[in-house]
C-alpha cells in the first residue's frame, strides 16, 4: 500500500500519475492519515510533503510515525530539499528524501529502492554526505586491503569517490568520459562487494 499525504491537489495528482500501478490511498489531513494507519500493520509506504509543517512540527510528526507506526516506510519530499534538513529527517528513520516535483521515473525508482529495504537520497545529497564524511577522516583510514583488489585506474577512481567527487568531476580529473568512469565503478562495486558509491566511500 502506498499512501500519498499532501494538502495540495497538484502534488497528489503528480504522484498518483507517476505511481498509477500501485495500490494508492490519499490523505489530505493528518487526522485522516493517522486513522488510516491504525487499520494497517505492514507493507505501507508513506509519501509525505514537508510543507504541512514547520521544522519543529515536522520533527514531532516524524517522531510520532517512528514510535507509533514503525512499520511505515516514510518518504519525505520538499520543494527545496537541502542537506541540512534531510540530515535531520534521516535521524527520525525516514527512508527517502527528495524533491516534491521529481520526474516520474525517479519517483518510481525511489519507491522501488524503499520497497527493497534500502534508503533513497538524491545524488547531490549523497555527494555532500560523502564529502562531509571524507573531511572527518584522514588518509590513515584508507582500506588498503580493499584497494589491492582493484586495478591501478580503479584505485584512482575509488579514492576520488572517497573524496566526494561526482562522475563528471572524476572524468575531468582523469581525462576520460563519464561512461568510462561508470564502467570502472561497476567493476569496483563488484570486486569490493558494495552496491553504490556511498557504501564504497563509507567502507574506504
Amino acid at each position: 500500500m502506498v499512501i500519498l499525504y499532501s494538502s495540495h491537489p497538484e502534488v497528489i495528482q503528480s504522484w498518483q500519475s507517476a505511481l498509477k500501478s500501485e495500490e494508492i490511498h490519499i490523505c489530505h489531513h493528518e487526522k485522516a492519515l493517522l486513522l488510516l494507519l491504525q487499520t494497517v500493520t505492514s507493507n505501507v509506504v508513506l509519501l509525505l510533503e514537508e510543507r504541512h509543517y514547520d521544522d519543529d512540527g515536522m520533527e514531532g510528526f516524524l517522531d510520532l510515525l517512528q514510535t507509533e507506526y514503525p512499520y511505515v516506510k516514510t518518504m519525505v519530499f520538499s520543494h527545496k530539499p537541502n542537506y541540512t534538513q534531510g540530515s535531520i529527517f534521516l535521524k527520525f528513520g525516514i527512508k527517502a528524501y527528495g524533491n516534491t516535483h521529481m520526474a516520474p521515473i525517479h519517483l518510481q525508482e525511489a519507491l522501488k529502492v524503499v520497497n527493497n529495504g534500502d534508503i533513497w537520497l538524491y545524488p547531490d545529497f549523497i555527494q555532500t554526505m560523502i564529502q562531509t564524511l571524507s573531511s572527518q577522516k584522514t588518509s590513515l583510514h584508507v582500506r588498503h586491503d580493499l584497494l589491492e583488489k582493484l586495478s591501478h585506474k580503479e584505485r584512482e577512481v575509488a579514492l576520488l569517490i572517497k573524496e566526494g567527487l561526482s562522475n563528471k568531476e572524476i572524468a575531468t580529473r582523469e581525462g576520460t568520459t563519464e561512461r568510462t568512469v561508470k564502467a570502472h565503478l561497476s567493476s569496483i562495486y563488484e570486486k569490493i562487494g558494495v552496491k553504490d558509491r556511498l557504501a564504497l566511500a563509507l567502507l574506504l
